[in-house]
């Protein structure tokens, strides 16, 4: 019988990984539905369709932004599908994109040692995706192109070449600052040590030209991207926020690749058993390399893995340029590593090894995570079986009581995520709506800001807390006064039960609704109740 190649299995990982994305009717995760409505939102823009409607509460920022291109992909893909159908066709474009640049940039690292971009998939599900940040999950995606690319032909530039290298580091730039800040240090650090090698071997004179003309080319064809980079740091307002990760707290959790862990804490377990998977393939590696005696190409991933490292730790407590750094910048070291590592030799079992393991941990995790994904997709089903009841150019109030969701018996959905703090802004998708948790309307690098006169997390607060608040509070009635008299058409109350009916603020909010608002559906799961303005 004839056996697997290492390629054939390659491609048998990444369509497993395809396996989350279609389990369910609706991939949930944390701000995927926010972007998704957003995205719909710009394709009205754009068509000229209901901004009379939207205009009073959106502006469109016209800036070329981080952030953009996953609102664009999810534009264009409505044009054609349902919301939920473009967000999946988005979703495996990543997955797609995501494996095969890592095994693109192995191949450039050490082509005889591609089998190891069977481990690079189990790195494509993480937990910020799954918090629903899609443009940083694509800018490490773009990382590897760009960053690949550019090793292939550092030292073959044509003009032709030179545009390609620049086009791609505009799309990088379009996806986030993350993937855009390492590959700039991957890249410095191959310039750096691959100069060294040259000087080394060729004398000053002969390794400075070399060096100065990777130089010259690399910013020439970087020059836009720095332009547009410069112009958006410039804007962007200065205000950073302290985690309370401590060193210690930081060590442990890369040391555990707390990253992977994306839902529930059952994960937990097989995430250290890809860690050390990793760092026992790092030591094979480092043994193999030792006993060679001499620096490889790929050597410079060591001062990579250096600089990730730094930058990780320096992302603690005050330090901390804004939240979620640390997680956001933890998968890089390890990804390094395991680029580090196709440098070693490894034996003929080792090779054909190394990917069936890899496999055995996808097959675990999927069995962990497929059925949180098809218990959220059902619930959030049970949340849009409301769009019957809502008409189109309303203004939609949101009342979440559960951000983490939760089953039957009231056990938490995802344990390790706010897996539906944003779940029901896929009705902004289906319905023309004004959605109050439109968060990404409060951040200046997104596509859609608030007007103030309307902004609802503003608009809505009662001695300095609003509906974002757990449990939730709003001043339903004073919104059409201070708003200048647009009231709010629907409140769409999610996950209310006897936990709690006694609250002060759940009081509050059902007075106002039994004196101003009609009751009219509940979900079949007594999951959302909708309220219609009398």
């Amino acid at each position: 019988m004839r056996s697997i190649s290492e390629r054939q299995l390659f491609f048998i990982l990444l369509a497993l990984a395809l396996v989350p994305v279609w389990s369910g009717r609706f991939f949930v995760t944390g701000d995927g539905p926010c972007h998704v409505y957003n995205a719909r939102v710009l394709l009205d823009y754009w068509q000229g369709n209901n901004w009379d409607f939207y205009a009073p509460f959106y502006n469109v920022n016209t800036n070329f932004e981080p952030n953009l291109i996953g609102h664009l992909c999810l534009a264009l893909l409505q044009l054609l599908l349902a919301p939920e159908m473009a967000e999946k066709v988005f979703l495996s474009g990543y997955v797609l994109l995501f494996g095969l640049g890592f095994r693109y940039l192995v191949r450039q690292v050490q082509p005889d040692n591609l089998f190891l971009s069977s481990v690079g998939v189990l790195f494509i599900w993480h937990h910020l995706l799954q918090s629903g940040f899609y443009n940083y999950a694509c800018s490490i995606a773009l990382f590897f192109w760009v960053s690949g690319f550019w090793l292939k032909y550092r030292q073959d530039w044509t003009n032709r070449r030179l545009l390609q290298l620049a086009g791609l580091w505009l799309l990088l730039y379009s996806a986030h600052p993350m993937g855009l800040v390492f590959s700039g240090a991957f890249i410095g650090s191959a310039m750096l040590f691959l100069a060294a090698r040259d000087v080394q071997a060729e004398g000053l004179r002969p390794g400075l030209r070399v060096w100065l003309l990777e130089i010259k080319n690399t910013t020439l064809a970087a020059l836009p991207m720095l332009v547009l980079f410069a112009e958006y740091l410039f804007r962007r307002p200065n205000t950073p926020e302290s985690n309370q990760e401590t060193v210690d707290t930081a060590g442990q959790n890369l040391l555990e690749l707390s990253a992977l862990v994306t839902m529930n804490s059952t994960e937990r377990d097989t995430v250290k058993g890809i860690a050390l998977f990793v760092l026992l393939l790092a030591l094979g590696a480092a043994w193999s390399r030792l006993r060679q005696r001499k620096w490889a190409t790929g050597d410079f991933l060591l001062l990579f893995l250096g600089l990730a490292l730094w930058q990780y730790f320096q992302q603690t407590g005050s330090k901390a340029m804004e939240l979620l750094l640390p997680m956001r910048i933890q998968i890089f070291p390890w990804l390094a590593l395991v680029l580090w590592t196709s440098t070693g030799r490894f034996p003929a079992w080792a090779r054909q090894a190394i990917p069936g393991i890899s496999l055995a941990f996808l097959c675990v995790l999927l069995y962990l995570r497929v059925p949180i994904h098809r218990a959220a997709a059902a619930q959030v089903e049970d949340y849009l079986s409301c769009l019957p009841h809502l008409e189109d150019r309303s203004v939609l109030l949101v009342l979440n009581y559960e951000y983490s969701g939760s089953d039957a018996e009231r056990k938490p959905i995802g344990n390790r995520i706010w897996l539906f703090n944003h779940a029901a802004d896929y009705i902004g998708a289906y319905r023309t709506a004004i959605l109050s948790d439109n968060y990404e309307a409060l951040r200046t690098y997104f596509p859609l800001g608030w007007n103030w006169q309307r902004d609802m997390y503003v608009l809505t607060d009662k001695d300095g807390i609003n509906f974002d608040n757990r449990p939730p509070r709003a001043d339903i009635l004073g919104y059409t006064l201070r708003s200048g008299g647009r009231p709010i058409d629907y409140v769409l109350v999610l996950n209310y039960d006897d936990r709690h009916f006694d609250h002060p603020y759940a009081r509050e909010i059902r007075g106002q609704l039994d004196g101003r608002f009609t009751f009219v559906y509940g979900s079949p799961g007594q999951r959302a109740e909708l309220w219609r303005r009398k």
